[in-house]
């Protein structure tokens, strides 16, 4: 045998080895073959059963595209605000980003922006002639995503243009799908499959239990919007209110308005069960000014309770200026500590904001010392601390409320540092359909499948093995190789394994098979022309290969254009059949040469026992 044949012999082994040590740790996983743990240490990649054969979770949830472009409209209408008392010569260009909320309230005495609908703003002038400044030229250089509905006297309408309406709406849908699919990744949960179709969400996780399915589900649907706004304690908003409904007081407290300065101020409290739910709506029913908004956070001064008992679950109301320039898109890191301060080292949310974050959360500290912020979560005050001195540096901390025990606060830190680190939500999502399934086929059917897929492989290597004899029992050690080699990759790239990965697998064989058939076919006539073995093999594995290549290669395109255009399950078999062809040609024509090679190279036959 001449070096070249050893070379390729080192080759087919290698793969062969390859094959198997990528393939041990999932044996081992199904409680097959076990494995060493350095095998399991040095191959970490795993097949594993997909939905339909081992069950699992599958959710579906509705993107609400309509609060996506309502969330929008007010962002724009935070930001037309002081940019139109640039125009009018109210504020300096340099002063329009840091705007402090007191300096944007003295803008209402020449004009107010109000929110109509769910996509419209109307600005009322107090002269006329501010009216005719907001050009169209204007809008579409400063707010390329309105356009003027209408202008008369003292009003102007905009909108937010089709074009814009129609981003947005695939933008919300897009970027659900790439926060929820972050936040499962930092969970490490493997094998999931999510995708978006129209406005929603599917996502499969197989062989998720119930208590991993109650938390994925809690961490999926939690928006994670972050603000930071400050609270007017100056307003008397909360304090002329009257006609509470029942379980919800007026209390009276004293707030820090600034340096030396104090304010009497009141807000809502309701205690109980089913406290927040009855506050928050009575809240919502409140007619509050646009440039404002009353949010509810637990009630602090409830927490602390005798003789180590659960304190009992009190929240209450805060009443905030609308406006906000830092939120969780400035959040660069977020991780678990602890304050000792509060409680016996009670679990909190360390934020570290990017370079824009920190500065702007500088600006908005320094502007307001002295004064309560507002940290807001999802619409809810989680905490609103006295700022005692500019903060720099970037840095903040989220304080939960202490209604839970320990354990209960730590896992809440814990999931949302996952979100944090994820990103928002670019709109809420809303459950459609969730499910915690068992496998579709059920164990015993699958196991039954299993069982006669393998008897349909074993009769067509015993059909060879007769029919072909000596090409035969090569051809019967090819195809174990190639499946061996196709799982080895689908482990290798930690694929999960379907039915449709199955029906591509079965492909796979018949179109080894078919391969080697074609050789062995090729062979068998260069035999009968009285060729001897050597020069048959020869011939025969020349003349056959671009028969073989040119129906693998239409195969493959076949299955290129499958995966572009299908979905889920067609996408997983399509690279189950992409993979099975390479490994094909390369058992069929290469593999199998090498071996042919050797029996009638190495073993000098005069006979060559094909059938």
């Amino acid at each position: 045998m001449d070096r070249g044949w050893y070379l390729r012999l080192g080759v087919v082994l290698c793969a062969a080895a390859f094959a198997w040590l990528a393939l041990w740790p999932s044996f081992d996983e199904w409680k097959l073959i076990p494995a060493p743990d350095l095998v399991k240490e040095t191959f970490k990649g795993r097949i594993s059963p997909g939905l339909d054969i081992q069950g699992g979770l599958r959710l579906m949830y509705e993107v609400e595209v309509d609060e996506a472009i309502r969330d929008r409209r007010d962002r724009i209408a935070q930001q037309l605000r002081p940019r139109l008392g640039v125009l009018l010569g109210l504020l300096d260009e340099s002063s329009s980003t840091s705007a402090t909320p007191q300096q944007l309230s003295k803008l209402d005495e020449r004009f107010k922006v109000q929110l109509i609908d769910e996509r419209n703003i109307r600005v009322t002038f107090n002269q006329a002639n501010d009216t005719a400044k907001v050009t169209n030229e204007y809008i579409a250089k400063n707010f390329p995503e309105l356009k003027r509905v209408s202008r008369g006297g003292t009003e102007l309408e905009l909108t937010m243009n089709p074009d814009s309406l129609d981003r947005l709406r695939t933008t919300a849908v897009e970027q659900a799908v790439k926060t929820v699919s972050s936040r499962i990744n930092e969970l490490e949960v493997r094998d999931m499959s999510i995708q978006g179709r129209e406005d929603d969400l599917i996502i499969e996780i197989p062989g998720a239990s119930e208590a991993m399915f109650d938390r994925i589900r809690t961490i999926i649907a939690k928006t994670a919007r972050l603000e930071f706004k400050i609270v007017d304690d100056e307003a008397q908003f909360i304090a002329g209110l009257s006609d509470l409904p029942e379980g919800v007081e007026k209390v009276a407290e004293q707030a820090q308005v600034g340096e030396g300065k104090v304010s009497s101020t009141a807000y809502l409290t309701a205690s109980g069960e089913n406290s927040r739910q009855k506050l928050m709506a009575y809240v919502k029913s409140l007619p509050v000014p646009d440039d404002h908004q009353v949010l509810v956070g637990p009630n602090e001064s409830s927490e602390k309770a005798e003789g180590g008992q659960k304190p009992e679950e009190s929240w209450r109301t805060y009443y905030l200026w609308n406006a906000t320039d830092v939120t969780g898109e400035d959040v660069e890191n977020a991780y678990v500590g602890f304050d000792n301060d509060k409680g016996q080292g009670q679990p909190v949310v360390q934020i570290e904001f990017n370079g824009r974050g920190a500065d702007a959360f500088g600006r908005l500290t320094g502007a307001n010392v002295k004064r309560r912020m507002a940290i807001v979560l999802d619409d809810v005050v989680e905490s609103a601390p006295n700022i005692q001195e500019r903060i720099g540096g970037g840095h903040c901390r989220i304080t939960l409320g202490s209604f839970r025990d320990y354990n209960s606060l730590l896992r809440e830190a814990n999931d949302l540092v996952v979100v944090l680190k994820a990103g928002a939500l670019p709109a809420p999502i809303r459950p459609a359909n969730e499910q915690l399934i068992g496998p579709t086929l059920g164990r015993d059917a699958v196991q039954q499948g299993a069982k006669g897929a393998a008897i349909g492989i074993l009769f067509v290597l015993v059909f060879m093995l007769i029919y072909y004899q000596v090409g035969g029992g090569v051809a019967d050690l090819m195809v174990i190789l190639n499946v061996m080699l196709l799982l080895a990759t689908l482990a290798f790239l930690e694929a999960t394994l379907t039915l449709p990965g199955i029906a591509g697998i079965a492909l796979t064989v018949g179109m080894a098979v078919d391969a080697n058939v074609l050789i062995n076919e090729r062979i068998r006539e260069e035999l009968r022309l009285g060729k001897s073995p050597r020069a048959a093999v020869e011939q025969g594995f020349g003349r056959a290969f671009w028969s073989i290549f040119d129906s693998q290669i239409t195969t493959f395109i076949a299955g290129v254009v499958l995966f572009q255009y299908g979905t889920g399950a067609i996408k997983g078999f399509a690279v189950t059949l992409m993979i099975g062809i390479i490994t094909s040609l390369f058992t069929g024509v290469f593999c199998s040469k090498v071996f042919m090679d050797w029996i009638v190279r190495g073993w000098r036959v005069n006979r060559l026992p094909i059938g």
